[in-house]
């Protein structure tokens, strides 16, 4: 086993400085990026919502607190991409000026979020990313995936989309969208799944946020969130739990650590924070048991923990996990290749005493038989 490495830090106010801009990409992206808008709580001076689309009346319809960039007015005439993944790249390749200028204010950390399976997302996606490296900003993406009754062909443009861009990306957040029926039953309307994880989505980067912004007894500060998603081509974890742990500690932190929206194996895990938010009762226990869950699933990972006293949590723990590791995907076994089996060949005095032998041994089945049985030799 690795040796477990956890890091304790001091109060610091570097954290407090720390601006973060997040861009929503094609239509589902933007209507995740409004409802987080309307929920995460923290000012425009820490908080940059940004809209981009080719669907000039989708744009329209969101509201005036997020930047909108409207991209491809040649091509699509304002219109949407008809979920051509071609045209939405070609568009996004042709306006790489405009796209620079989203990662030009150095913000300190760009959250992409596209729901992916449309031809603008999916299209544009792999564009932004690079572009993104190419800046040297720290990025993290958040994608959907698309239901499975959307169709095979509208997840492999997706899947594909993101291998293309996460060697670009610091770390990306997978959600297929079909693990919401490991929360909700089938017969939840459409908008009302899509409403489940926008506000699952919504908790955990608010989570994030208070991580990173509030003031804490033991603080995890800008360093190391950047290094836990720095180095490119990680997948993340992200999840915020908010309960009464004296009533069950030990579920509340198996709970925590176990998103059933996100695509994410601990055991890759390279680097984790975890902080746990409470008020004046909050107790050793709870943090030390959600440290040790941690470790028992990310054996070999850096771990570093924060406290935050946050006083509106009266008889409740609010906890927030962020974890990174490069995926390591299982080699597909190879295939045995079928051998002919080999036919030994006799010689013509090998065939001829071995008929000898045969005949011999019926002659002496035949002998044995005739004797009465109470006479046989019993061998």
């Amino acid at each position: 086993m690795a040796k477990k490495k956890q890091k304790q830090k001091k109060t610091t106010n570097s954290t407090k400085r720390v601006k973060i801009k997040i861009i929503g990409i094609g239509g589902g992206g933007g209507n995740i990026v409004k409802e987080l808008s309307k929920k995460l709580d923290f000012s425009s001076t820490r908080l940059e919502f940004c809209a981009v689309n080719t669907d000039m009346q989708a744009l329209h319809v969101l509201p005036d607190n997020l930047k909108k960039l409207s991209l491809g007015k040649e091509e699509t005439k304002g219109l949407g991409t008809g979920r051509d993944v071609n045209l939405g790249k070609k568009i996004a390749e042709k306006e790489e000026e405009k796209i620079k200028s989203l990662f030009s204010d150095e913000k300190d950390l760009y959250i992409l979020i596209s729901s992916l399976g449309g031809g603008t997302g999916t299209g544009f996606i792999p564009v932004f990313s690079k572009i993104a490296k190419e800046k040297n900003a720290t990025t993290l993406g958040i994608f959907t995936l698309p239901f499975n009754f959307e169709g095979r062909d509208r997840i492999k443009d997706s899947e594909k989309a993101i291998v293309d861009a996460e060697t670009d990306l610091n770390a990306v957040l997978v959600i297929p969208n079909e693990k919401i029926f490991k929360l909700v039953d089938e017969s939840i309307s459409f908008t009302s799944a899509l409403d489940v994880i926008n506000d699952q989505l919504a908790k955990s980067l608010q989570g994030l946020l208070n991580t990173i912004y509030l003031s804490s007894l033991i603080n995890i500060d800008w360093a190391d969130i950047k290094r836990t998603i720095s180095n490119g081509n990680k997948r993340a974890y992200l999840n915020t739990k908010q309960g009464k742990t004296k009533e069950d500690l030990d579920n509340f932190a198996k709970e925590l650590l176990n998103n059933e929206l996100v695509s994410y194996n601990f055991k890759d895990s390279e680097n984790v924070l975890f902080n746990i938010e409470g008020g004046k009762n909050l107790s050793m226990q709870e943090l030390s048991l959600i440290s040790e869950k941690i470790h028992e699933l990310a054996e070999s990972a850096e771990i570093i923990f924060g406290l935050t006293q946050n006083l509106k949590l009266k008889d409740e723990v609010r906890a927030t996990v962020l974890a990174t590791g490069k995926e390591k995907k299982e080699k597909p076994k190879k295939k045995k290749k079928k051998t002919k089996p080999t036919v030994k060949r006799r010689s013509g005095v090998e065939i001829k005493k071995a008929k000898e032998e045969e005949i011999k041994k019926e002659e002496d089945d035949e002998k044995f038989f005739d004797v009465p049985a109470f006479l046989r030799k019993k061998k």
